[in-house]
């Protein structure tokens, strides 16, 4: 409707010829955002051990048996921000 198309064309361009982001984009980077503010109670791997292994910056996981907290947003925060590059996560704002 904003860019006067056929209701059946792709929309995969228009996204980024209007710099927009798709809703499942949005929906990770509020989450990675949330949990970069909001990880105070959480262990990093460097707490647990002082070995100088290349992971020692990330979160640990919680172990999950029901599917609702596998969707957590705490737990999806977690796995998504440590697959973030070190130089995202470094970043202050």
């Amino acid at each position: 409707m904003i860019c006067s198309v056929n209701r059946r064309s792709s929309c995969r361009e228009l996204f980024k010829l209007l710099n927009i982001l798709p809703v499942p984009c949005v929906y990770i980077m509020e989450i990675v955002c949330y949990f970069k503010l909001n990880n105070e109670g959480l262990k990093q791997n460097s707490a647990i051990h002082d070995y100088k292994t290349h992971h020692r910056l990330d979160f640990q996981t919680q172990f999950c048996r029901t599917s609702m907290l596998k969707k957590s947003v705490n737990n999806l925060g977690t796995k998504l921000y440590n697959r973030l590059p070190k130089y995202i996560k470094n970043l202050e704002d």
